[in-house]
């Protein structure tokens, strides 16, 4: 089911404010007396200065993820990571997740080489709250369901600690802004074709233009498909296509128009895979081969499809304000049917029990932004402001089925079950079908003071947050229905004062609250659940050489979260309850440098302390989450047109259970890549380069992660050779 109809008179009313936002303040500026000079940011900005904007290499200038407001970096009060499509491109990551290997306090790889759910945990929040996704500043999916290839972005930033004054309603852990390609004044085009292991295949394109002599009308479009098999007959696939149009009214108003369209008739997997098997031998003494992906190779799939259309209305005043205004629906769909493992415990001689289910999820989200935004001078204060509310209406539904465990299953036999056996499974143990309603209004202000060398961010925010849910039980132990509303409304707040020394060093010291409504209801069907709220104190120091192309961060953060949720699913039974507060502090340091002509750097590490304040678990960390975390990536000119990188990763030892009684070992990878430009060979090939890059060089087998003693294998080896021609 899609209610779609729901999102219609939503929909009109910001489509009508959008009409107003052009024409009012086209009216406005002719009716006013005073004529002011034009302020055209784009044409004064490069395009690798501005905060949305392609970036050459792996050192970002500006960025407005961390306040709404377009700050310098190295300027920002806040922990904030960008990920350019330089260092996307260069370690050949073909996740989000994976692009965010060399990021300090953020671990991607939570589900390991199950990646269909990017699942990703900062400062030590992760699992059932796993981070927030937005694209260009607005919501996308959730925690845990929506995922894009990180071909169409231009760069993937990292907000980290609380942002519920930007963002609403999101974990304290951050924030995730994935900032989609539109059309540059560069103008620059890109094609390229791929291969790799798996018998991987792509072919992209990046590609932008003027449809008018003028340039008034500009046009982008990005296009990828691959293919790659997985195990046997397994295989993941997808194509994207996502063109956008930006009309330059006049030298003030500005449209931008987006649409995106990704299918995945095969979209990958998203088993578990016990203990005995991944950390330790089963019974009969097998480890569990990495390439093994499915209980079911010819039967399993994941089949998914993603729509998403929009728009960005933004008029320039001639004093320096800018009125913006975005708005973009989505739609996401899913369908999982599958083999999955019943319980993690064998039956003493290695073997296990297996299930069958079938599982379908959909998503409409309606979200928008509306801002004014800009400078102005008071009392010797040099403002940067950023007032403005946003909305977002999301419609989910999930339809689930299952049996019991009903196939026994031996990793040293891999007795797969026949796909007679499997259509025979009647699945009738448990039926429920869920739909939720969401809507969330927030307002907010954020300014950024400077007087002399001090710097004072302040923002406030108030949100209003109506979560509708109704589960209905057609059969199992709770075969019934269930429905019931959370209204949740709640102030957050941010301050951070700095001081900038002006030779590049600026520390900081900030305080940042964030909440989160529960979206579950409890075992017995009610909403019960307290919004989870948050809080974190962060220290922390930043320093910019005077080219701007070295950045280092470091930060020491506090956070504590209260009446924090957890769900646990043992035997295909699921019990959620609230646990009281939990804590997490550490370290984190980072450095994206581009040290010379011939030497670019990404280097991190990160210390991550989190643990249970109260509870039957008082004391002991967090499961799934590495207390340390360290990489490195260099790049280095090995010679005129050929650069080759190098990359080291570790991710420190975790702990599977609340309990702190079954721990994963940490694991060292390596990564590396070759670039080599073809012009030297033929002037025909000019603009012309091959890229070779190797995730996990030494193909090393590991568990990435375990929540209790259900487990996930970490990728192995992805080697890929890349042709690549820009004009």
């Amino acid at each position: 089911m899609r209610p779609t109809h729901h999102l219609v008179p939503q929909l009109a009313i910001l489509l009508a404010s959008t009409a107003l936002t052009v024409a009012g303040t086209d009216s406005l500026r002719a009716e006013t007396p005073i004529e002011l000079d034009p302020l055209v940011i784009s044409a004064t900005a490069p395009a690798d200065e501005r905060a949305d904007g392609p970036v050459k290499g792996y050192v970002a200038k500006q960025s407005e993820s961390a306040a709404k407001i377009d700050l310098p970096l190295a300027k920002t009060p806040a922990s904030v990571s960008v990920v350019t499509a330089d260092q996307i491109t260069d370690q050949g990551a073909r996740t989000v997740a994976d692009a965010l290997n060399y990021t300090a306090g953020v671990f991607g790889s939570y589900r390991g080489s199950s990646n269909v759910a990017e699942e990703i945990q900062m400062r030590g929040f992760g699992g059932r709250t796993a981070v927030a996704k937005f694209i260009d500043g607005m919501t996308f999916g959730n925690t845990n369901f929506g995922q894009i290839d990180p071909w169409y972005f231009e760069r993937i930033e990292v907000v980290k600690g609380p942002s519920s004054v930007a963002y609403g309603q999101v974990t304290p852990g951050g924030v995730i802004n994935m900032v989609s390609k539109r059309p540059t004044e560069a103008q620059d085009n890109r094609v390229e074709f791929a291969l790799g292991n798996d018998n991987f295949k792509q072919v992209g394109a990046d590609l932008q233009g003027d449809l008018d002599g003028a340039g008034a009308l500009r046009y982008r479009l990005v296009a990828l498909a691959w293919d790659k098999n997985l195990q046997g007959d397994f295989d993941q696939n997808r194509v994207l296509v996502a063109p956008s149009l930006t009309w330059t009214m006049s030298d003030r108003t500005e449209v931008t128009v987006t649409a995106l369209y990704q299918r995945e008739p095969d979209a990958g997997q998203r088993g578990f895979f016990p203990w005995k098997g991944i950390v330790t031998p089963t019974a009969d003494g097998v480890l569990i081969d990495p390439d093994f992906i499915s209980y079911a190779p010819d039967y399993d799939y994941i089949d998914r499809t993603t729509t998403a259309v929009g728009y960005d209305v933004r008029h320039r005043f001639g004093n320096g304000w800018e009125l913006s205004h975005r708005l973009r629906y989505t739609d996401i769909d899913m369908e999982q049917s599958q083999i999955g493992l019943w319980s993690a415990s064998d039956d003493g001689a290695g073997n296990y029990s297996l299930y069958r289910f079938h599982d379908r999820n959909s998503m409409q989200q309606l979200t928008a932004d509306v801002s004014l935004r800009g400078e102005w001078q008071s009392g010797g204060l040099d403002h940067k402001t950023a007032v403005g509310f946003d909305y977002l209406h999301a419609d989910t539904g999930a339809d689930y089925v299952r049996t019991g465990g009903i196939f026994n299953f031996s990793f040293a036999q891999k007795n797969y079950p026949t796909l007679a056996e499997i259509e025979a499974a009647q699945m009738d143990a448990y039926t429920s079908h869920t739909t939720k309603k969401l809507e969330q209004t927030g307002i907010y202000l954020q300014d950024q003071m400077n007087w002399g060398n001090w710097g004072l961010l302040v923002g406030a925010r108030y949100d209003w947050a109506k979560t509708k849910i109704t589960e209905d039980y057609v059969s199992g132990s709770r075969a019934g229905s269930d429905r019931a509303t959370y209204r949740d409304e709640a102030a957050t707040g941010r301050a951070a004062l700095s001081y900038d020394f002006g030779n590049g060093l600026m520390p900081y010291l900030s305080y940042a609250t964030s909440f989160e409504p529960v979206n579950e209801l409890d075992d017995s069907g009610k909403a019960s659940f307290k919004p989870e709220k948050s809080r974190q104190w962060e220290l922390g120091a930043k320093w910019v050489s005077a080219d701007g192309d070295i950045l280092l961060t470091g930060a020491l953060f506090d956070i504590q979260k209260k009446n924090i949720t957890e769900s646990v699913t043992e035997e295909g039974t699921t019990t959620t309850r609230q646990i009281g507060s939990v804590r997490s502090k550490g370290i984190e340091l980072e450095a994206h440098a581009q040290v010379s002509d011939r030497v670019g750097l990404v280097g991190f590490y990160s210390f991550t302390d989190a643990y249970y304040e109260t509870g039957d678990n008082t004391g002991n960390q967090f499961n799934a989450i590495p207390m340390r975390m360290a990489g490195i990536w260099m790049k280095y000119r090995v010679a005129e047109g050929v650069d080759a990188s190098l990359g080291l990763r570790h991710v420190g030892s975790s702990w599977a259970n609340e309990a702190n009684t079954l721990k994963v070992p940490g694991y060292n990878l390596i990564d590396a890549g070759l670039s080599v430009d073809l012009s030297p060979l033929d002037a025909g090939l000019t603009g012309s380069k091959l890229v070779f890059t190797a995730q996990n060089l030494t193909d090393e087998r590991y568990a990435s992660s375990c929540v209790n003693s259900y487990c996930w294998l970490g990728a192995g080896r992805t080697i890929s050779a890349t042709f690549t021609h820009e004009w």
